[in-house]
This record gives structure tokens, C-alpha cells and sequence, in this order.
């Protein structure tokens, strides 16, 4: 069976990797030169090992992903750590990745810190999601939490992050990010770089096809197979599974699909924006992970990766994320690098008076409609893998639920569709 991969991300790479090993022919399209999705990188000269162009970690409970690293026999690569989340609050850095931090947290009252506590309990202990898809976050915060810790916590992370969705995100998707954060984290001795070309190099050595660069013009059904048209160049396939984002899916199937079920996907999205500075000297002491809770900051986390990996694996400099969520009409996403770092960095030097624009490499990357918006009863929304087409499948991260994006649930997804694709 001659199968079409649209889009090389994790998802399709692990599609690949489980339909190549009952001797499917398959072949994976990539516009981009490499391949990887959000999780590829690149590696300057003075680096031994590669960077995420956005800030990638594993939870020491991402069992899809851990597995499929083991299978790849990338399990001595797999590198634990237990890194420091912390919080900017009223102009000051506090650490706040415990129960005692939150005990010692100044920006609660003792009744904030104590229904906080019992707020993040009912989360972890609380094994069903699904009703919590009728509700919002804010809403379970507030009943559960208390105003104070969702006014002084939660509210500007949400502001942060989905602007003007913050009330209307479903509390399932908090109560995941909750459920699924552990101290320990994982990183990939060399970068996720390593596992992506272990399992490139794979699905490469079971004869599957890789093309990257490839820009793919249309799809098209013929009788029982599907024209697909790229680089001025045609391919004939069994089947077709679309894994790149849903708006860019749908343009390519616009003749393929009935409108009413085009018209179930109005799933917002934002755009990721990732701003890397590398510079001789931290910008953050010994904190891996900063949330901004001040939104007069222009930007919503700081991810110093080197307070995580040791930089002298990158030439003894220190790489950290700047990075937002964006909807398509911000106008950062339309500025370069250096208009961009003008506006950070009166903010940057507010962590830090001595950082220099002057004395940063900057690197600016952005990932289009990166972030599904999870509001109320997504799982109603999400796209299902199978279609109206036969044979045409579809498996994004908008079919993740009550998850947020992440390399674990691409893996997953890749796994459930590659067994949907075999059943017929």
C-alpha cells in the first residue's frame, strides 16, 4: 500500500515509523529543508549539539514519546533533570515549583496560599476530564482556588498566553497542564535533533521516502487513488494522512471535503514566536523556566536552556527563549530580529540590568497556528483522523485533547493514526 504523508513533524515521522514496519511504501512531504516540525533546531559551528528553535523539554511521564526513544535504542540519551520553575511577581523573581515555595510565596495571603493548594490537589488527584470541558479555567480557579490566587496567578499566565480567549478556555485544558507537569524533566543528549534523524534514519532503513523541501500545490482524487502534486512534479497514492495545520490542511482538500465538515473546524489558533538570545553571560541565575505574570511585559515566558543543559555544550554561551503566543494580526510577527529585541529589551534588563542588546546573537522563529485554542467543548470540535474522503486522514495537534501540544502527544497521535490507516 502506497501511502502520502503530508507534513514531516513528529506526528508524521512517527506514523512513518509504525506503517514502515509491515512493509507499507510510504513517503513523507516537507516543505521545510529539514525535517521535525517545531521540534527541529539547528547548530552553529562552535556547538557540539543542536538547539529546538523553540524551547522543547519532556515530562518524566511522557510515556508515548520515552518508549518510542527506548525502541529507537536512544535510552542512555535520555537525560534527567530537576530544573527551577519560578515566577516574576511584583518586579521580583520567586521560585515556585512546590509546596514549600508556595508557602513562602509573598504575593498570597495564608487563606491564597492554602486554597491554591488545595486547588492544585483536587487537579492532581482528580482522574476525569471530560466534564471539566463545560466549565472554564477561570471558573474551577475561582470556586476552587480562590479569587486572590486566580487574580494573582493564573489570570495573567491566561493573558498571557490566549489574550483575549483567557476566559473562555476550558477547565480541562488547565486541569492537563496541571496534571501533567512533574519536577523531573527529560531533555535528548544532543538536543531533540537526536531523536528526530535516529528516527528519520529508521523509517529511511525500512524504505520509507523523505522529501523535503517539497511544496506541495494540490491534492487531488482519482478513481481510488490521490493525485498529489509538488514541485511541478505528480505522485499517485493509496492514501493520505494531512498531519500539517488545519487551515493549511483544508486549503489543500478544499475540493476533496463536503463544506459541512470543513465547516465544524473553527478552531482559533495562535502563532508561536520564539525570540533565542546567545549571550557570554546568563540572563537568568540558575532559573531553567520563568512565567511573567506582569503583562506590561511585552512577551510571556523566559526559558533559559542553559540553567538546564550545561552551555559548554554550546561553545560556553548561554542560549535563552523569549517566547509568546501570538494571534496572526500582532504586529510582532511582522517585525525582524533586531526591531523586535528593541522593544524586549527594556524588559529583559529589568531581569537583568546588565544584559546588552549589543552583546546578544539573536535568533527570531516563528511557528505558525502553533496553539489551538481550547475553549469550551473542544473535544466536540477537534478534527477526527478519519474524514468523509476514504483513505484521506487527518492528525494535527488540534486532535489533541485535553492535552496541550506537546512532542508526547504527537508521538501518541501518530501511533493511533498509523493503526487507523491499517484497519481498511
Amino acid at each position: 500500500m502506497s501511502i502520502a504523508i503530508i507534513g514531516g513533524g513528529i506526528t508524521g515521522l512517527t506514523t512513518a515509523y509504525e506503517l514502515t514496519k509491515y512493509g507499507n511504501a510510504v513517503t513523507i512531504f516537507e516543505k521545510e529543508k529539514t525535517v521535525g516540525g517545531l521540534a527541529r533546531g539547528y547548530k552553529k559551528p562552535s556547538w557540539q549539539w543542536h538547539l529546538e528553535y523553540t524551547y522543547h523539554h519532556l515530562f518524566t511521564n511522557d510515556t508515548a514519546i520515552i518508549n518510542l526513544a527506548k525502541d529507537l535504542k536512544l535510552k542512555d540519551d535520555l537525560l534527567v533533570k530537576r530544573p527551577i520553575t519560578a515566577t516574576l511577581w511584583n518586579s521580583t523573581v520567586y521560585q515556585l515549583d512546590s509546596l514549600s515555595s508556595l508557602l513562602s510565596f509573598p504575593g498570597l495571603s495564608f487563606a491564597g496560599k492554602l486554597r491554591t493548594g488545595i486547588f492544585l490537589a483536587s487537579m492532581k488527584v482528580n482522574p476525569i476530564w471530560k466534564p471539566l470541558e463545560w466549565i472554564t479555567a477561570k471558573h474551577i480557579a475561582i470556586t476552587l482556588g480562590g479569587k486572590e490566587g486566580w487574580q494573582t496567578i493564573w489570570e495573567p499566565l491566561m493573558v498571557g498566553k490566549f489574550g483575549e480567549y483567557a476566559d473562555r478556555i476550558a477547565a480541562s485544558w488547565l486541569w492537563a497542564r496541571i496534571v501533567k507537569r512533574t519536577p523531573k524533566l527529560i531533555y535528548f543528549r544532543g538536543g531533540f535533533h537526536t531523536f528526530i534523524t535516529t528516527l528519520e534514519n529508521a523509517i529511511q532503513k525500512r524504505g520509507g521516502t523523505i522529501i523535503t523541501n517539497a511544496r506541495i500545490t494540490s491534492i487531488q482524487r482519482f478513481n481510488n487513488e490521490f493525485s498529489i502534486m509538488y514541485n511541478k512534479k505528480q505522485a499517485l497514492f493509496d492514501k493520505v494522512l494531512l498531519t500539517i495545520p488545519t487551515p493549511l490542511a483544508l486549503s489543500l482538500t478544499k475540493d476533496l471535503d463536503p463544506q459541512a465538515y470543513r465547516d465544524q473546524f473553527q478552531i482559533p489558533h495562535l502563532h508561536a514566536q520564539v525570540l533565542v538570545l546567545e549571550t557570554a553571560t546568563p540572563i537568568l541565575n540558575d532559573i531553567y523556566w520563568l512565567n511573567i505574570t506582569d503583562r506590561s511585559f511585552p512577551f510571556l515566558a523566559v526559558v533559559a536552556h542553559t540553567n538546564f543543559i550545561d552551555p559548554s555544550y554550546y561553545g560556553g554561551k548561554h542560549l535563552t527563549y523569549i517566547g509568546n503566543y501570538l494571534p496572526s494580526d500582532h504586529s510582532f510577527l511582522s517585525m525582524n530580529t533586531q526591531n523586535l529585541l528593541k522593544i524586549f529589551t527594556p524588559y529583559i534588563q529589568k531581569l537583568n540590568p546588565t544584559f546588552s542588546p549589543r552583546k546578544a546573537n539573536a535568533t527570531l522563529f516563528i511557528g505558525p497556528f502553533a496553539q489551538p485554542v481550547h475553549e469550551l467543548r473542544y473535544s466536540r470540535r477537534a478534527p477526527t483522523i478519519r474524514t468523509p474522503i476514504p483513505n484521506l486522514y487527518f492528525a494535527n495537534m488540534d486532535a489533541i485533547f485535553p492535552w496541550d501540544r506537546g512532542t508526547n502527544y504527537a508521538v501518541e497521535l501518530g501511533q493511533i493514526a498509523a493503526k487507523e490507516m491499517m484497519k481498511t
